[in-house]
């Protein structure tokens, strides 16, 4: 799993309308939520409802929400979400592989999911594990964000404590 204050790997998305998104088409642009999480699980889904609850705070703190999974999400998913929540496909897996490690992975796929908070310039700030679908309070993830959202552009972003 990547490291706090290291630049964040390459991210592709495939959406469910067929666009292709990128981790680097928001660089110097809007701070990102990167969450990794799987297609067919009601916590997976219940976090993502909660983060989508959120919207608006997203686009008060600049920041854009990248959802991947390891297969095509439902395109209801996706239509219900406000427009700072990107849901996208990464398969073969090689972004999930890039951020979560080999550890995250079985033969039936992704076991462990992870979610990633990263400044306008790709350096990673915050990130969490999740092992057993232990998703972190959003609470903390918004103070990341408000962390990054902060930080002087000459400095780099504040240490920020949450690398578990």
């Amino acid at each position: 799993m990547l490291r706090t204050r290291q630049l964040i790997p390459p991210l592709n998305l495939h959406t469910p309308e067929g666009a292709k998104v990128r981790v680097w088409d928001f660089k110097q642009k809007k701070n990102l939520l990167i969450a990794f999480l799987n297609v067919e699980c009601a916590l997976c889904e219940d976090f993502l409802r909660r983060v989508a609850a959120r919207g608006s705070e997203l686009r008060e703190r600049e920041t854009v929400a990248l959802i991947a999974f390891l297969a095509p999400p439902p395109r209801a998913i996706a239509d219900a979400l406000p427009k700072e929540i990107i849901v996208g496909c990464d398969m073969p897996g090689s972004g999930a592989r890039a951020y979560l490690g080999e550890d995250a992975f079985a033969a039936r796929g992704l076991v462990g999911g992870g979610v990633f908070v990263a400044d306008r310039y790709g350096e990673l700030a915050a990130r969490w594990s999740l092992a057993g679908h232990k998703f972190p309070a959003l609470e903390d993830i918004f103070s990341a964000i408000d962390c990054v959202q902060m930080a002087c552009d000459a400095c780099a972003a504040p240490a920020w404590p949450m690398d578990s």
